[in-house]
């Protein structure tokens, strides 16, 4: 910003005792302090409104970007929800305009692979079971 070195400031503290005298110049002093103090704090908080700002509107931008990839995925879904209805219109239309004495095949379902669950992941170790065991 400014660049003010000692020899500046020393000089400027001369003409302050010169021109204000040694009774006023604590009281300037303080009074120039608490100025810069306000300054500085105005500016702080203008410069966290601005970074506040500038977040709201990334996540504005964000969200808008989410919104117009969400309503594009929804008209696929859409155009495929549209497809899959055809079809089974068709297929229903097809198998209303056959005789009923037509014979259909059947569709097996796939086999589904029995999923064994691991021992270690028993919530209850068999130590700690509750089960009634014969003696030996």
């Amino acid at each position: 910003m400014f660049d003010v070195g000692f020899s500046e400031l020393l000089l400027l503290a001369v003409v302050a005792l010169v021109v204000l005298g040694p009774e006023k110049l604590p009281h300037a002093a303080r009074m120039t302090g608490a100025w810069i103090g306000r300054i500085r704090r105005m500016v702080l908080g203008i410069q966290a409104e601005i970074e506040k700002e500038v977040a709201a509107q990334e996540m504005r931008d964000r969200i808008q970007k989410e919104i117009e990839r969400l309503k594009s995925t929804e008209v696929a879904v859409n155009q495929q929800v549209s497809a899959m209805e055809n079809t089974i219109r068709q297929t229903v239309e097809e198998a209303a305009a056959l005789p009923p004495d037509t014979p259909v095949a059947t569709i097996e379902p796939a086999p589904h692979a029995e999923i064994a669950a691991p021992e270690a992941a028993s919530a209850v170790p068999p130590e700690t079971t509750h089960e009634h065991r014969p003696a030996p």
